[in-house]
């Protein structure tokens, strides 16, 4: 099959050339091989040389054939000709050179034998049907059913068929997948019982007239248990119709999601015109998603107030500490005083001192956390409040957790109205609560019983060793792994897929054999005096910085003065006209220019963070509701990741990107976005203090952003950026450079088994150590004090498979590395399977150490990177001026929206900036260099801005474009 890309995806199915032809199209699609140049000259005489050629391009570039109505580019005229060595064309179209008819008919069938194209016939158009029928279990419209049947058909080297065929083909396939959820949702809900649901979801709220399909679209109102408690109440309303129940199972979350989209915001009455089956499975993909939300919701919400409680008695421990240390200062010099007065005795002063004392005599703790255990052991009615309400959701348990079991037992308390704690009793107490649960004070030890569970059961839900079925996100360890069967099924398909040895000693020999050649060098450099032991820490020489010379400077301001000024609105035109991602937000073609404007006005409402009627102010063409609908494009995470994707892959095929990287090496970071403290998702950024959510992006190397995905504040961040790592489909990574919040032990473990190194800048690195095997005994004497023998391979050898399957698990898409990883952090100290990793992991990172404190090129490439990204998120800074609030911002969905449209802005400006680098540094054909000499263009970077103009009042010239961007003609009064 054809190799075909995401950016190409945009040209398929064309009839006619795009507004603007870059560089970048002209070199994948117009630059012809010496085998390829040979077959056109051998095949036309010297006048007709030109038309061939272009017959052959249009076709690689769209998998259509080139008419005779064509206006050719003049730019495009001379590329070809030059190739060819003739005189360039001046011709405006190929009228000029077909004159007949059947040259038309020759040249079109001699460039598809030369391609290896055909008409695809009858019985070959009937297997396309299969492919759309398996894609139609993820795709979420038609529209994106006749995109994905434009690139079969270019893969199968088939000229693309009619819009109406495919149309019909991908109706029908999308017609025959909604068949079949409707089937499966009917063997498990009769008829009555969905008139059941349905009239219980419609039916009016007393004393609020509105419906419960209203009420359940609400989402978290505060942060509080009076929030969990409300969550709950939607979980019991959804398990009273039954809705746990429902097997989905085998249905793709994409396309439950997908579905339950297209309820959400819809009143009753509209819901009412819907008929079946979309009403059945946009009615019951609503409901099974509302419960997936709602519970991941509260126990989010609990693990967040659990965390606050246990936060507060720790300061409170903290402010004793202090409030003793000034009340033992008083009590000095009040005696003091007392002894100083002579009228006073000495027994007097005697008595009173020991009074003194027993009435500022506080009860002592080892350590600070032992206080805060007795503080949380204290009358307090938000522990015993929030655990009643966690209570409430089916939690279940692995085997060895004993969390579910001090649940049960309190709840059985509960119901006997047992207010203090018996003496006999069989659940499992915690050690460092044995003191306060065992003690005498038995109402006390409740209390304490109480707040061990709470914290215990938030430590357990983040493991996955507590699950509740009914969730997405805290679902059970077993259900992130691929099912016991398949894998013993797939087993040797999938060590292969990784490129993984079957026997964890083949992988192993070699990292102790590079581990040891590692360490001998730290060893031989410490002799030489390169490296310092000093104090137990090991120190590296700083770094100098790289000094910039006046041509770098000198070059850069002249091209960016030769570039010039642009509007917001001209660049985002001019960048839609070259990769059409307003087609890939909308599924097709814009219709009118109004449509095509809210696709620009909700980008940029989501990514300046800015509320509807701000950019009604800034696009007055339209209104604040034709605003709000435009955001909407946007939610479809799918959708603007591959506009993204678009994007990023035109960047990538600038020729000015290699002189910045190839692409192999990335870096991740987080960007904070200011949001209204009352968002239940904001967390407080500890750098600024202000209540923000997170924006993860990867930068690559040639200055573009490959991945993002919105994230909670003050979280591990490994999982997230192994995720953007894997499921970015732009480049193939070799290195990953992340700060300390995206490094884990286990993440380095889980990285090395998915193909590609994580590299972090640790905090502290010199007091770092270097772990090495428990049994390893020709480890050099002079690194004694800076290693730690630990590591234990055979925990890695019995888990082997197991890592191997979690790894296979994140990159099949069984789960997400970000959920894995939650599941195996630091709380899962009781799993077999994270406690390997983490053995691995730190002899990944011994290894990586080595090389870190040996190699200044490989501590300037990490720091460069990471700083790239930096200058990234001060573009994405100087674009998102904003700060939404509620109700904005409370679903999932819309912070995935405000993610991927401000990283499809930060990719547009950056992918503009360069092309015009590319046209200005190298010319119109991409090999006459303005300069002499191109070391420069590596330090000088696409982040610049200083030219665009992010502000004002916009005007969008979508006549200029209208050809390439709207599919019906713009009438003449809407030019105006």
């Amino acid at each position: 099959m054809a190799d075909i890309h995401r950016w190409q995806h945009q040209y398929l199915g064309a009839t006619i050339f795009p507004k603007t032809l870059s560089v970048v199209e002209f070199r994948a699609f117009f630059t012809f091989s010496e085998e390829e140049l040979a077959a056109i000259r051998k095949r036309f005489r010297t006048q007709l040389r030109v038309s061939g050629a272009l017959q052959l391009g249009f076709l690689k570039m769209t998998g259509n054939l080139l008419e005779d109505t064509q206006i050719i580019p003049s730019k495009l005229l001379r590329h070809i000709s030059a190739q060819l060595e003739l005189p360039a064309l001046t011709i405006a179209s190929l009228k000029a050179i077909y004159t007949r008819p059947k040259t038309l008919y020759e040249h079109q069938w001699w460039a598809m034998e030369t391609l290896g194209f055909s008409k695809a016939t009858s019985e070959q158009q009937l297997r396309l049907l299969p492919f759309l029928c398996q894609e139609a279990q993820y795709a979420p419209s038609v529209d994106v059913l006749v995109d994905r049947a434009k690139v079969w058909l270019y893969q199968h080297h088939y000229l693309t068929l009619a819009d109406r065929i495919i149309r019909d083909i991908a109706r029908r396939a999308m017609s025959e997948s909604e068949e079949a959820l409707f089937r499966l949702i009917c063997r498990q809900i009769a008829p009555a019982e969905f008139r059941r649901i349905e009239a219980s979801v419609l039916r009016l709220q007393e004393n609020t007239g509105r419906s419960k399909l209203e009420w359940l679209q609400q989402p978290p109102r505060k942060k509080s248990i009076n929030a969990v408690r409300e969550r709950i109440e939607r979980i019991d309303f959804l398990k009273g119709l039954g809705i746990h129940n429902l097997d989905l199972e085998s249905v793709a979350i994409e396309k439950i999601r997908g579905y339950a989209s297209e309820l959400y915001g819809i009143r009753p009455v509209k819901y009412r015109e819907l008929k079946d089956p979309a009403r059945t499975l946009r009615l019951v993909c609503y409901l099974k998603m509302s419960l997936m939300d709602a519970t991941d919701a509260a126990i989010a919400l609990g693990g967040r107030i659990t965390a606050k409680i246990h936060r507060t008695a720790l300061e409170k421990a903290r402010l004793a500490e202090a409030e003793s240390a000034i009340s033992q200062a008083d009590a000095f010099e009040q005696i003091v005083e007392r002894a100083n007065n002579k009228s006073v005795t000495d027994s007097e002063v005697r008595a009173y001192v020991l009074a003194l004392a027993e009435t500022l005599k506080p009860r002592q703790f080892h350590t600070r956390a032992e206080a805060a255990r007795w503080i949380l052991s204290e009358p307090n009615d938000q522990v015993r409040s929030l655990l009643h309400a966690m209570q409430k959701l089916e939690i279940q348990a692995e085997p060895q957790d004993p969390g579910k079991e001090r649940v049960d037992y309190l709840q059985t308390l509960y119901a006997g109205k047992i207010t203090a704690l018996p003496t006999e009793h069989q659940v499992h107490i915690p050690t460092p609560w044995k003191t306060i649960i065992e003690g005498e004070d038995r109402e006390r030890a409740l209390r304490g019983l109480e707040a061990a569970t709470l914290i215990g059961l938030r430590k357990s839900l983040r493991s996955g060793a507590v699950y509740v079925d009914h969730s997405e996100k805290f679902r059970g360890r077993h259900r992130l792994m691929i099912d016991t069967v398949q894998w013993e099924r797939e087993k040797t398909k999938r060590y292969t897929q990784l490129g993984l040895p079957m026997r964890p000693d083949d992988l192993l020999d070699v990292l102790l054999a590079e581990l040891d050649t590692k360490l001998k060098e730290v060893d031989t450099a410490v002799q030489a005096g390169a490296l310092q032991i000093k104090g137990g820490n090991l120190h590296y020489p700083r770094d100098k910085a790289v000094e910039k010379s006046d041509d770098v400077v000198r070059h850069r301001d002249a091209l960016f003065e030769r570039i010039g000024v642009i509007q917001l609105p001209d660049l985002i035109l001019e960048m839609d006209s070259r990769v059409r991602f307003s087609k890939i937000i909308l599924g097709r073609l814009a219709k009118t220019p109004t449509e095509l404007l809210q696709v620009y006005a909700g980008m940029l409402a989501h990514g300046t963070s800015l509320d509807a009627s701000t950019v009604c102010l800034m696009v007055p063409q339209l209104t604040p509701n034709q605003i709000i609908a435009g955001m909407k494009h946007f939610e479809d995470r799918d959708t603007v990741r591959a506009a993204n994707d678009a994007v990023v892959g035109f960047h990538r095929r600038l020729p000015i990107a290699s002189h910045w990287g190839d692409g192999t090496l990335a870096s991740a970071d987080m960007m904070s976005l200011d949001v209204s403290r009352k968002i239940w998702l904001a967390r407080l950024d500890p750098k600024r203090g202000i209540p923000s959510v997170g924006t993860y992006t990867l930068m690559s190397d040639f200055w573009s952003v490959i991945y993002d995905q919105p994230i909670i504040l003050n979280e591990r961040q490994a999982g997230v950026a192994i995720e953007g790592a894997i499921r970015q489909r732009e480049v193939e990574l070799d290195r990953l450079a992340v700060d300390t919040h995206g490094y884990t032990e286990f993440a380095m473990a889980i990285a090395k088994l998915l193909g590609f190194a994580l590299c972090p800048r640790l905090k502290r690195i010199t007091e770092r150590r270097f772990y090495v095997p428990s049994n390893m005994k020709n480890a050099p004497e002079g690194l004694r004090d800076i290693i730690i023998p630990s590591i234990s391979l055979r925990r890695i050898r019995e888990e082997w498979d197991q890592l191997v399957r979690l790894a296979s698990s994140i990159e099949t898409g069984h789960s997400t590395a970000t959920v894995a990883l939650a599941r195996y952090g630091s709380a899962s100290s009781d799993s077999p399977i994270y406690r390997a990793g983490v053995h691995l992991g730190r002899l990944i990172r011994s290894i990586y150490l080595c090389d870190y404190f040996l190699s200044e090129d490989l501590r300037r490439t990490v720091n460069r990177i990471l700083v790239h990204g930096e200058a990234v998120h001060t573009l994405q800074r100087a674009i998102n001026a904003g700060s939404f609030s509620k109700p904005r911002g409370q679903r999932e969905e819309e912070l995935y929206a405000v993610s991927g449209s401000l990283t499809l802005l930060t990719n547009l400006c950056l992918a503009w900036t360069a092309a015009h680098m590319q046209e200005e540094v190298f010319g119109d054909n991409s090999h006459a260099s303005m300069f002499e000499d191109l070391d420069w263009l590596q330090h000088v970077s696409p982040t610049h801005y200083g030219n665009i103009n992010f502000r004002g009042t916009f005007s969008f010239l979508i006549s200029k474009y209208q050809e390439w961007l709207i599919s019906e003609p713009i009438r003449a009064s809407s030019r105006k």
